[in-house]
């Protein structure tokens, strides 16, 4: 998958010529209708991201690499 690099100018999002050349257009959309959570979800939500973010600064982590590695092994 190619790594699509870009600028932001006059409002307007321009991706940048190279090894991208070739590729259809790219619309971007921004999407900001808010969500329907409540507080009490957004409090569950926050603590769930604290955690996760504590967690891997403890190194409690998989790398993409070792959960591919799992899940080829589940398939062997």
């Amino acid at each position: 998958m190619p790594i699509l690099t870009a600028q932001l100018h006059e409002g307007e999002l321009l991706l940048q010529n190279g090894p991208n050349e070739g590729l259809p257009p790219l619309r971007l959309v921004v999407d900001d209708e808010g969500d329907d959570l409540d507080e009490a979800e957004w409090e569950r939500l926050e603590a769930v991201i604290a955690e996760s973010t504590a967690q891997l600064a403890r190194g409690e982590h998989y790398t993409a690499d070792e959960v591919l590695g799992m899940l080829r092994a589940l398939r062997s």
